[in-house]
């Protein structure tokens, strides 16, 4: 009996053993996953393989320089399906106006989506981003090619951020005259990750 009882005993730890040694690195990838989202899919060039593209159409937001925090929130982009591109902030520099959109994506343990002015894609060097994003705005009348101002890699658990000055350095802006500038976006992209 002492020895059966032995074996029982010996067939559970072992049980209890393996049982854990699958569960144990599956709940350490899903606290990577929570903690950094989209950021932890795109490190994972082993599991998880990515493509980016581009989105046609050309999207547009109406900017109010007058008020600039009252832009923040505003969507270029929303597709209902948890991708999102929204004003992050207004920054007033002495000559000129910037805008800065934030993506926002959505991921799970099977891949994930980002649409953004961005290019995230892997290359020999490692991973790596690249704006495509192109941007004209309308003022006053006269539309113009806008500059980008800055772009991220993924910083957060769900995209990145890109932005462009609002106006050529040239441009005589008056905001009393004419407070908004409708700003139009084109060539997004869509990137993709999917497990192999």
């Amino acid at each position: 009996m002492k020895k059966y009882l032995n074996l029982n005993t010996l067939y559970i730890v072992m049980g209890i053993i393996a049982f854990g040694s699958f569960l144990i690195p599956q709940a350490i990838d899903m606290y990577h996953l929570q903690a950094q989202g989209i950021s932890h899919i795109a490190d994972d060039a082993e599991r998880y393989m990515n493509n980016a593209h581009n989105m046609e159409g050309d999207y547009t937001i109406t900017i109010d320089l007058s008020d600039p925090e009252s832009n923040e929130g505003k969507f270029l982009f929303d597709d209902e399906e948890g991708n999102q591109i929204y004003v992050s902030k207004i920054i007033e520099n002495e000559s000129n106006y910037e805008v800065i959109f934030r993506s926002s994506g959505t991921y799970s343990r099977g891949g994930a989506t980002l649409v953004s002015g961005i290019e995230h894609y892997r290359n020999i060097n490692g991973y790596t981003h690249e704006l495509k994003a192109e941007a004209h705005a309308t003022y006053d009348g006269d539309t113009f090619k806008l500059t980008p101002s800055s772009s991220s890699a993924l910083h957060s658990r769900s995209g990145d951020e890109f932005g462009f000055y609002l106006f050529p350095t040239d441009k005589n802006i008056d905001l009393e005259k004419q407070p908004n500038i409708e700003v139009t976006i084109t060539n997004l992209q869509l990137n993709l990750w999917a497990k192999f």
